[in-house]
């Protein structure tokens, strides 16, 4: 909420955190002098036009700068007012500030940028699958270099010899160290995001249909990516299936049986069995036969090859495949759900999610770090380094020989000593893995310190939030609070300015609008001038009537109000007995005044106000409005009568428009309670005026006006 407000107290603040700043350099502005001063306090003309050139954005129309210079000097001089008072030095605006600023940093951060980028990058590969064959050469993660070497050579040959015209499934079949290649010459099926590690995706995704990747390595070794299709996103789809395995070594006879008997199943289904029941009876997945068979959610390259095609063209839900054949046994698939890929934004927070825990947010990190060595000058002390690295856990007794005064690196003109990284790391685990975590802390941190340097927008944003902050707390305590605790000055306001708080004439009227003019007359006898018809009249016989006109009418009125015809010769207990009777059968009962109607019966109205519910009542109402008008007010392009009553008349749109005035008001002053709403914003601007007034008197504004014109002119030939 306090948010919000800010926008409200100064149009500087109208802010806008979304843009991304990845790839921006830093920016240095012109040093130019002060456009402005308040007694000690300098305001430059980046500052200043940063302000003015989003105040018109904001507007959508170019303001004269020396008009909206009136307005900033103005806002700084409260700002001023509230440093003074100390209220920049409260632990709770300390807080909130803090918590603003961390928000609107998000942006600049290389961490945050790397994540944005990666559920972009993320979402786009999720709109399409690819089926793909590689080969892999194993070598482990920490491999020793000659063993590295050897494995990259490896496949180094085997792409050559792909590239001289051999066929990639023969080679797979012939080279690949995939377990599976002699059964499927290396090919792997559909898939998309996140179901293989990220470079291998990468490398997938980053190669055209028909061709073969670059190498590539990953935790397994080094591959070659071979793109054989390309496809849409089939999405994600909701399965229940019945199946029967093959038994253990099962032979042609055995094979058959399966085959047979779930042909039988199927045909129970067909002849309208019950699916529930049959894979409850029959199915032989014992995780889910007891729950109908449903499966969980499954994407492309999940299911088996054969199971997959059959699952995709199955398309309304409910829908039963005919049996088909898996490596396990055979199914029956039934559809229970189908979805798409979904929204960018609807899926933000559950790719944010998988990313943080995915291969592809620690390699994209690392190649920030790498950027922002480059950028902040970072220097290691490679003689410490090298000592450092002769030991290989944390616990090794060898650290203690270090100096720990000594510069482990250096960022920028920033030294970073050893006692500083053994202060700040975990004394279990390995040197190495340490030695990173401590580089990427610091040159994350350093980079969170200087993001004013490096971003001017980010440095404009955050004063700001630190001068919005404090407005709105001066505000409040100079203008805000006053007024609502200062009852006797808000009178004493009202009575001295009492001729600009007026009443014009209006009129109080119902207005209907009709395309179908069949039910109109039921609109031209309001009961007591209020109310309108919900129903047609309804006999009275029993509670239960009652109760079934209610049920269909209630939802149309927060109270249902009910008129009575009462028959000519019932009598006043009978009346009162009457309304007893409903009271027990109605909540929130409103009895209007019973009539006598000209038969010896009970007739029910249920009435409504003229709201718009009287829409979803009426198919011939096309609007309804209720309310305080201008005599010279036009609605719906007819004007509104001065005469109390009905009048009806068609429109420009040919639609019939049916007005009730029920009410003439004349032109008179407003009370005091009439004119509070305008009242208290006046005397808002009456004392913030006050107030400016007096702080300018206090505080010495000097303005260069030299500057301005110059500013003024830039502007000026800008818009030319």
């Amino acid at each position: 909420m306090r948010y919000i407000i800010l926008f409200l107290v100064f149009p500087i603040l109208l802010v806008s955190c979304k843009s991304s700043q990845s790839g921006k350099k830093a920016v240095k502005p012109e040093v130019k002098p002060p456009l402005f001063s308040i007694n000690e306090t300098k305001v430059y003309p980046d500052e200043f036009m940063y302000a003015y050139e989003k105040s018109n954005k904001n507007k959508g129309e170019t303001e004269a700068i020396e008009d909206y210079l009136e307005l900033y000097v103005n806002f700084k001089l409260k700002v001023e007012a509230a440093k003074k008072a100390g209220l920049d030095t409260l632990p709770s605006y300390q807080r909130e500030l803090k918590g603003y600023l961390e928000d609107i940093k998000k942006p600049y951060l290389a961490t945050e940028q790397v994540t944005e980028n990666l559920i972009e990058e993320t979402f786009k590969r999720l709109q399409e699958e690819i089926n793909a064959s590689h080969i892999l050469i194993k070598v482990s993660e920490d491999a020793q270099p000659e063993d590295t070497l050897k494995a990259y050579l490896k496949i180094k040959d085997i792409k050559q010899k792909h590239a001289e015209g051999k066929e990639f499934s023969e080679l797979a079949f012939q080279y690949s160290e995939d377990p599976s290649a002699k059964a499927n010459n290396g090919e792997l099926g559909w898939f998309t995001a996140f179901q293989m590690v990220y470079p291998f995706e990468s490398a997938a995704y980053n190669t055209p249909e028909g061709e073969v990747s670059d190498i590539v390595r990953t935790k397994f070794g080094y591959h070659i990516v071979k793109v054989n299709e390309r496809r849409e996103t089939l999405g994600r789809i909701k399965l229940a299936h019945i199946m029967l395995r093959y038994p253990q070594n099962a032979n042609q006879q055995d094979s058959s049986a399966v085959e047979e008997k779930i042909f039988t199943v199927y045909d129970s289904l067909k002849n309208g069995g019950e699916w529930f029941s049959l894979a409850s009876q029959y199915s032989e997945d014992l995780n889910t036969k007891n729950q109908g068979g449903s499966l969980p959610w499954f994407g492309a390259g999940n299911l088996p090859a054969s199971l997959e095609k059959v699952a995709f063209d199955l398309s309304q839900p409910n829908e039963i495949s005919e049996p088909v054949q898996s490596p396990y046994g055979w199914h029956i698939l039934k559809l229970e759900e189908k979805r798409g890929v979904g929204s960018l934004e609807s899926m933000r927070e559950s790719l944010e999610r998988r990313i943080q825990r995915d291969q592809r947010s620690e390699l994209k990190i690392s190649q920030i770090l790498d950027t922002l060595k480059k950028e902040n000058k970072f220097r290691r002390n490679e003689v410490i380094y090298k000592q450092l690295n002769t030991t290989n856990l944390m616990s090794d007794s060898a650290l203690t020989a270090i100096n720990k005064e000594e510069v482990l690196f250096s960022i920028a003109d920033e030294d970073y000593k050893v006692r500083q990284w053994l202060a700040e790391s975990s004394k279990k685990g390995k040197v190495k893995d340490a030695l990173q975590e401590f580089e990427k802390n610091k040159l994350l941190a350093y980079e969170d310190d200087h993001l004013p340097e490096k971003y001017p927008e980010y440095r404009m944003l955050a004063n700001e939030y630190r001068d919005g902050l404090l407005l709105f707390e001066i505000m409040s305590r100079k203008v805000w609070d006053k007024v609502s605790s200062d009852t006797i000055g808000l009178k004493q306001f009202y009575n001295e300015n009492k001729e600009a708080y007026k009443r014009e004439a209006a009129v109080v009227a119902d207005i209907f609008i009709f395309n179908d003019t069949s039910q109109i007359d039921r609109f031209k006898n309001p009961i007591q001038n209020n109310f309108y018809s919900l129903s047609e009249p309804i006999l009275y016989t029993n509670k239960a009537s009652i109760t079934k006109a209610l049920d269909s009418l209630k939802k149309y009125s927060d109270t249902i109000f009910v008129q009575v015809e009462r028959p000519v010769m019932m009598k006043k207990a009978d009346s009162l007995q009457l309304y007893t009777t409903l009271k027990t059968t109605i909540n929130q009962m409103e009895l209007l005044n019973p009539i006598n109607s000209g038969e010896n019966k009970i007739y029910l109205h249920f009435l409504g106000r003229a709201t718009e519910e009287l829409l979803k009542v009426y198919d011939g109402l096309k609007a309804v409005k209720s309310g305080e008008f201008s005599e010279e007010e036009k609605l719906y392009g007819m004007k509104i009568p001065s005469k109390t009553g009905f009048s009806q008349s068609f429109n420009n749109n040919g639609d019939l428009q049916l007005i009730f005035v029920k009410e003439k008001v004349s032109v008179r002053l407003k009370s005091f309670e009439e004119s509070k709403p305008e009242l208290i914003t006046d005397y808002q601007n009456y004392l913030e005026n006050k107030w400016i007034e007096q702080l300018k008197q206090e505080n010495q504004v000097t303005i260069n006006q030299e500057l301005l014109d110059q500013l003024k002119s830039e502007v000026e030939e800008q818009n030319l």
